[in-house]
């Protein structure tokens, strides 16, 4: 008969071994069925046990500290990346998420790649050609004389090699959005619903009746009528109906992406931002950006959600793959997940007080809604304010004031590039 110590010892192992399961189980997340309830996740009591964590000021700003950071006494947890090219994706929140990798670097004086000029609209490199050193042959050169940029925000199709050219060692950044979400959103903004001839009722579903026909007819932004945002990471539209290329493409961007935020879960896909490009709390709020109004918003039949995913199911499979990317790294995060989460909504939800009237409002554009800032606003609450198109004016005016303290040499063209191998190609004059 085994003696009492051993049998304390095996009951102990035993109840570790359970605590341990269930710990692992309570990390998870379920994502329901979007056709069901909207793509909403129920969660399995992961926070139930969350840690609070401390804020740690440096300088002007708060720094959330993991639970492995609580512990240690290091005084460099990790330094800031600052090389960061953002694929700007159609129609997904994309404006709001540029705004804040802008805000960082406008404060902190980086180098950006953006337009020459207003031809494309003052924040847009090209909706639809991939990225090229061409597009910014005539764009401001880097601050302070510097050979390469730091960032990329503007719109304009993912190309590695060239954009590796100018922004070398950058982490690479991107956001998705359910693809029955982000088809009805084009759909309003880009105005398909004016090409859907002799209908009534629903247009959008009068206009998945014969999908392939507007983009044979090239209606406006017809390349983002189908799987539009592959075709932003750089994917052809025609190409998205090969089930092997589509898998193929899905592999190199899983190894090329660092990070793949995701627009249902914004403000949970910023806290994991935060957290790898070791930036501050302070330096992922936001004043949300380009809100839809409620009356260009519709409601979608089942049947029209199937055919929706049916038609973009290339977008849907490269979703659902980055989307359960995030959840993993959720619960690799660890327990004070929630905690963190909940500290950073409180302090959106102070700066939202503290800087905007709580009306929005409509200034230009009848598509989008924007707050207005008050009166004697902080420079603070200017730049969380600010947009992507206020940022990109800023930044190029800055470039181009540096020009004067920092000229190109006279024997060359100020158009100076980078060939592939990020060697200096100077044009002759």
């Amino acid at each position: 008969m085994a003696s009492k110590p051993l049998i304390r010892l095996l009951a102990s192992i035993l109840v570790c071994y359970v605590m341990f399961w269930l710990g692992f189980q309570t990390g998870r997340y379920i994502e329901e069925d979007y056709t069901t309830k909207q793509s909403q996740l129920a969660e399995r009591n992961v926070f139930d046990k969350a840690v609070i964590v401390p804020l740690r000021q440096v300088g002007d700003h708060k720094v959330l500290l993991s639970q492995t950071e609580v512990t240690t006494s290091s005084p460099e947890l990790c330094q800031p990346l600052t090389q960061v090219v953002f694929i700007k994706t159609h129609k997904t929140g994309s404006t709001t998420a540029a705004s804040i990798i802008e805000r960082f670097g406008y404060t902190r004086n980086l180098s950006f790649v953006v337009p020459p000029d207003r031809k494309y609209g003052p924040h847009i490199l090209s909706s639809n050609a991939r990225f090229s050193r061409h597009l910014i042959r005539d764009s401001p050169l880097p601050l302070k004389g510097a050979k390469y940029y730091n960032m990329l925000t503007n719109h304009v199709r993912y190309n590695r090699s060239e954009m590796e050219a100018v922004i070398p060692n950058a982490t690479y950044v991107t956001i998705l959005r359910h693809p029955v979400k982000h088809f009805e959103s084009s759909f309003a903004y880009f105005g398909w619903a004016k090409k859907v001839k002799n209908r009534k009722g629903d247009l959008l579903a009068a206009f998945l009746e014969t999908p392939q026909k507007y983009v044979d007819d090239k209606v406006y932004f017809w390349w983002q009528s189908h799987n539009g945002q592959l075709f932003d990471l750089g994917m052809d539209t025609e190409n998205t109906n090969d089930c092997d290329e589509v898998n193929e493409k899905i592999e190199i961007l899983k190894k090329e992406l660092d990070f793949v935020l995701i627009a249902e879960y914004f403000d949970e896909s910023l806290l994991l931002l935060r957290k790898h490009l070791c930036w501050t709390l302070d330096d992922i709020l936001y004043i949300p950006k380009n809100i839809r109004p409620k009356n260009l918003r519709r409601t979608i039949t089942k049947a029209t959600v199937e055919k929706i995913l049916k038609w973009n199911k290339a977008d849907y499979k490269l979703y659902k793959h980055f989307n359960e990317t995030l959840w993993q790294k959720i619960h690799d995060y660890g327990p004070s997940f929630k905690a963190d989460l909940q500290e950073f909504r409180r302090e959106k939800i102070r700066v939202m007080e503290e800087c905007v009237k709580p009306i929005k409002i409509n200034k230009r554009d009848p598509r989008e809604l924007s707050y207005e800032l008050k009166a004697n606003a902080s420079t603070k609450c200017k730049n969380l304010w600010r947009g992507d198109v206020t940022f990109t004016a800023l930044l190029r005016d800055k470039q181009l004031e540096s020009r004067i303290l920092y000229p190109p040499t006279d024997d060359i063209d100020v158009t100076t590039l980078h060939d592939s191998k990020g060697v200096i190609n100077i044009r002759k004059q």
